[in-house]
């Protein structure tokens, strides 16, 4: 893309993956394409800044937002529902102790401000899988849409520690000047 040049789509072709048979290897396989996909990400974000083809600029900063900012208002946001929750049951034991998360008419407009930002966040979720189901013909349905809402709170939420490790594992490999790029073959069933 760099050069100008569209890669062309094959959208009636399909791919077979065997899933891995153990968990501890399903973890490692997702984790491996996780680092691969922020690897890719911060090696292009240079292209952002420079002079390129603007499908490069488009492309790099949509992974980006995806990756980082996606990413880190998931974090963000789990972190504050679990921390109220946890105050929430000590509040039931002893009344004493207030939920630090709550917004009242004092604090009306950071309440809008994150209910506009997680919403934001769903929005850029669904239109992710709404794109990647619009080059498979006939995906792109509604019940898709639903589906990914409902996978929105479930499945993707998952990931979260996938993605935390893979952060941490790409920022040593660049702090420790690891190879962070080797190859760990996943376990299939026949292996």
């Amino acid at each position: 893309m760099q050069s100008g040049k569209l890669i062309a789509l094959a959208y009636n072709s399909e791919a077979f993956q065997q899933e891995p048979e153990r968990l501890h290897d399903y973890y490692y396989q997702r984790l491996r394409w996780a680092k691969g996909n922020y690897q890719v990400v911060l090696k292009n974000f240079k292209y952002l800044f420079r002079k390129s083809n603007w499908r490069v600029k488009l492309e790099t900063f949509y992974y980006s937002c995806t990756f980082f900012w996606f990413n880190a208002a998931i974090v963000l946001s789990d972190a504050i529902f679990l921390a109220n929750v946890g105050f929430w049951i000590v509040h039931l034991f002893n009344p004493q102790v207030m939920i630090p998360f709550t917004f009242g008419e004092s604090n009306i407009l950071i309440a809008q401000l994150l209910l506009f930002n997680w919403l934001l966040m769903i929005i850029l979720y669904i239109l992710q899988i709404t794109i990647a189901a619009a080059t498979q013909f006939g995906q792109a349905t509604n019940k898709q849409i639903w589906l990914a809402l409902a996978s929105y709170f479930t499945y993707s939420q998952l990931f979260i520690i996938v993605s935390i490790h893979a952060v941490i594992s790409v920022a040593l490999d660049r702090l420790l000047r690891r190879d962070g790029t080797k190859w760990v073959k996943t376990k299939r069933f026949a292996d």
